[in-house]
């Protein structure tokens, strides 16, 4: 867009100012031509306003009936993600019903962290099972450990691995998505691998210079011409942050990273659900309900407030003239300053003149329908955010099956996250770090850089986190027991499942407990009329061994 005078004027005082009016200008005209092409649609609604979102309802904007225009997923979701956005993080700072949602997915979901499990293809690679479990328990789950419990794997040495995993998942929920950033560091005397992870918030990815969107590029995403994505647009620092003089390009300079490098290494992951074709960025977790937590907070600070002012007690005074005496012992505005407070007190005694009268009023609060409306419009919120409405508020008063009933239906939804992160986030970096441990030759995998199936192989994993929890410890423990007893369980699954621990890491443990007890004379004693347990470390008896019967 070519500058006027008054432009390079601006722009020689106030750059950002000025990258402002020519962002604001270039969206006029795309309105303009926008209205060329479709006279019908709504002009307020291109412009973000009109139907839901943040930006209000029509009947309360001023439109009598819901227009609704048919559009691509681009154009009905990033006009809307900047106000969304900030929106949603108000909401998650200031609203308890919003921050519990936020709050409750990160317990549920990464909880204590997702660990690593690492699964190698046995048939693919040609390996027994004890092969594999003495590979994973001796190079690959150590090393990782040695890079992922420490805060040098990330760029500002504040999380380690499994704590970044809580602030992606906070930051794609509360901004739509986020980027992780995969720069290269220095090895140190403790660190051997160079990987480092940095978290970008959402904001940091748009358009150069604020552009306008193209077939080829939006919201900072640049597509090739089979609409894949290959480039975004990394901002110098946040555009919500922007401090003159610190920056002499401008608030929206910044340099076009690839997904992926030319050596094939990722450079950057995107983090967002897609939730419709050819949808480039993603929505917040809160964008459904938005504009009802707003209402619901405003309704519940109405409510408090009354509260607090039902606590006080207002008197009136009535007088034949309409005009009240001074109070007994009260100074007059303007003799001594703005007059004295006045207030009732045990035992006071107040002067009243002839014919006044003193009339109580109370404000009839607090409202009985209060509750019952707000848990009410909850569980509508419960509906939109996958949540049963007895986990987002954390109350359990029906029965055991109706609660089990609410914690499993929320689980199939945690579970579904879950494996997003673990897709979007954990894997990614887990290959990306072990292509450097393999290339140093911290981790033996002969082939890896030959074959890409035994590449695939190789770095095959699971990521299992904390357990759903228990309503019912003993019988839903009895209930993997038989399963796995009846061999349609593995043991390390229904620990994992039950306790979020792995069984592997936990054997060596249990074995020595075993032995121990069993060495001492403490093994557990059987329950009456049950067979005496036989003793594990003796092989079975041979009833046809002529040796065993004699």
């Amino acid at each position: 867009m070519t500058m006027n005078f008054l432009d390079r004027a601006i722009h020689q005082v106030a750059p950002a100012w000025s990258e402002k009016r020519q962002a604001a200008r270039a969206r006029v005209d795309m309105l303009q031509q926008l209205d060329k092409l479709m006279p019908g649609a709504d002009a307020s609604a291109s412009m973000g306003g009109g139907e839901g979102g943040v930006f209000g309802n029509p009947s309360v904007a001023g439109g009598r009936w819901w227009r609704t225009t048919p559009r691509d997923a681009r154009f009905d979701t990033l006009r809307h993600l900047p106000t969304q956005r900030g929106a949603s993080r108000e909401l998650a700072r200031t609203s308890p019903i919003a921050a519990g949602a936020i709050n409750t997915n990160i317990d549920r979901v990464v909880g204590t962290g997702l660990a690593l499990s690492a699964q190698p293809s046995l048939t693919i690679l040609g390996w027994e099972a004890d092969q594999a479990a003495e590979w994973k328990a001796r190079y690959v789950q150590p090393e990782f450990g040695l890079w992922a419990d420490s805060t040098e794997c990330d760029i500002e040495r504040t999380l380690n691995f499994y704590q970044q995993q809580a602030l992606v998942l906070r930051g794609a929920l509360e901004s739509g998505d986020c980027f992780t950033l995969m720069p290269d560091g220095e090895r140190t005397s403790t660190m051997p691998y160079r990987l480092r992870l940095q978290v970008l918030e959402a904001d940091r990815v748009g358009n150069p210079l604020g552009a306008v969107d193209s077939a080829q590029m939006a919201g900072g995403i640049r597509f090739n011409s089979g609409g894949a994505p290959e480039a975004c647009f990394l901002y110098d620092q946040h555009p919500g942050g922007y401090i003159p003089g610190l920056n002499a390009k401008g608030i929206y300079s910044g340099q076009w990273v690839d997904f992926v490098g030319r050596s094939g290494r990722r450079r950057i992951l995107h983090h967002f659900r897609k939730l419709r074709p050819g949808m480039p960025r993603g929505v917040p977790y809160l964008a459904p309900i938005i504009d009802c937590i707003k209402q619901i907070a405003r309704y519940t600070e109405a409510e408090i407030m009354a509260a607090v002012v039902t606590a006080y007690l207002t008197v009136f005074i009535e007088t034949p003239t309409g005009s009240a005496a001074p109070v007994f012992g009260a100074t007059a505005p303007g003799a001594g300053g703005i007059g004295d407070e006045i207030g009732l007190g045990m035992g006071a005694v107040v002067g009243l003149a002839p014919g006044e009268k003193p009339h109580t009023v109370n404000p009839g609060r607090p409202n009985p329908n209060f509750e019952p409306f707000i848990l009410a419009v909850i569980k509508q919120m419960g509906i939109a955010l996958s949540i049963p409405y007895e986990l987002l508020v954390k109350q359990f008063n029906s029965s055991y099956s109706a609660s089990k009933a609410a914690l499993l239906d929320a689980w199939v939804y945690f579970r579904g996250v879950r494996m997003w992160l673990g897709l979007s986030f954990c894997q990614p970096v887990f290959e990306t770090w072990f292509t450097e441990s393999v290339a140093i030759g911290r981790i033996p995998a002969p082939g890896f850089f030959a074959d890409p199936l035994l590449r695939w192989a190789y770095t095959r994993a699971a990521w299992p986190g904390d357990s759903m929890g228990s309503i019912n410890p003993k019988d839903e423990v009895a209930a993997y027991a038989a399963a796995i007893d009846a061999r349609l369980m593995t043991r390390e699954r229904a620990e994992w499942e039950l306790f979020g621990t792995d069984w592997n890491e936990t054997y060596g443990q249990k074995l020595a407990e075993f032995d121990r007890l069993i060495k001492d004379g403490m093994q557990p004693t059987p329950k009456a009329g049950a067979a005496a347990p036989a003793n594990p470390k003796q092989p079975p008896v041979d009833p046809a061994s002529p040796e065993d019967a004699a």
